[in-house]
């Protein structure tokens, strides 16, 4: 069979010609109907504009919050100024980031820093710099600054209602329990993960001290204050792993015949590793996960880490057992 096209009044007329057995020739019309692909690629390209207040809406609450925080005097921050030590963020920079935080109901120090990577109006806040959630924790509770911080949030939502972008009258507390599909099985209680992290970091600091100072040269100098992080763990843990290499490579190049107490020191370097990576570190690093999640709350559970355990009235619960529940606000 053959296939003809014709184009007239922007549409393709196909005739097909064939014969049947009379020889009779079949003509069929039919409209051309034109194939339309679409593309999708992102170039990663750095675009125009580059200013992010070019991208931020003109009534966004980061304009309000850069006013409020220029206008404080530089007076209030003189304890935070030392003619030592490495270059410091400037006062009124935390500061803007924190009030933004806030206003957006963030008060995590981990969830703020994501913040500073992730959210383009702190980006402008903060001429996109990353600061550590250590950093702006050690900030916010620095001798003075809750007051400050206090004051300036007051100010801020007093500055706000009078650019009529934000409403005083009303403020809605709601204490409903509603209860979350969790497993009744899997809470973790605050008071428990204190009572085992605080026997941990006293486990921790006898164990140290009693096994592992003799042993290595460049021991971590323990803070009686503040307790061992999981971090610090994962130094110490490649402290150790050096001086095993360096052991292995002393006994292979001068081997000993008979006893050898490099080998025994060998054995208890091994043993502490052991300790250290597959316990300690392992331990705390999970109740660092657990004091994190609690934020304020006193148990949540594993399956629903916003799920809190609260005691529910018999009329709702036949049993009155403790389950996971979620207050609405």
């Amino acid at each position: 069979m053959l296939r003809f096209y014709q184009k007239s009044n922007g549409f393709s007329r196909c005739f097909l010609h064939g014969c049947d057995s009379l020889g009779k020739i079949e003509l069929r019309n039919k409209p051309f109907r034109k194939a339309i692909s679409c593309t999708f690629t992102i170039t990663h390209q750095t675009t125009l504009p580059l200013e992010l207040a070019c991208i931020l809406p003109k009534d966004h609450i980061v304009f309000t919050i850069e006013k409020v925080v220029n206008a404080l005097e530089d007076s209030h921050f003189q304890s935070f100024y030392h003619d030592f030590g490495r270059p410091s963020y400037h006062p009124k920079l935390l500061l803007s980031a924190l009030l933004f935080a806030y206003s957006q109901g963030i008060f995590s120090g981990r969830k703020i820093e994501r913040m500073l990577m992730e959210n383009l109006a702190m980006q402008y806040l903060t001429g996109q710099l990353v600061i550590s959630y250590r950093t702006i924790n050690r900030f916010r509770a620095a001798p003075g600054m809750e007051e400050v911080i206090r004051n300036l949030y007051i100010e801020l939502n007093l500055r706000l209602k009078m650019e009529e972008l934000v409403s005083l009258e009303c403020l809605y507390i709601d204490g409903t329990k509603v209860e979350a599909n969790a497993n009744k099985y899997s809470f973790v209680w605050k008071k428990a993960t204190d009572k085992f992290s605080a026997m941990l970091q006293e486990q921790m600091q006898v164990y140290f001290q009693e096994e592992i100072t003799p042993l290595i040269h460049q021991a971590i100098e323990l803070d009686e204050e503040e307790g061992i992080s999981s971090e610090q763990l994962t130094d110490f843990a490649h402290l150790l792993e050096e001086e095993l290499t360096a052991l292995n490579q002393d006994i292979e190049e001068a081997p000993i015949k008979g006893k050898d107490e490099r080998k025994a020191k060998r054995r208890k370097l091994r043993k502490v590793l052991r300790k250290v990576k597959d316990d300690f570190s392992v331990r705390t690093e999970k109740y660092e996960t657990y004091q994190e999640t609690f934020e304020g709350r006193n148990s949540f559970s594993k399956t629903d880490p916003d799920a809190t355990f609260m005691r529910m009235k018999e009329e709702e619960t036949v049993s009155s057992q403790t389950v996971s529940s979620r207050a609405l606000k």
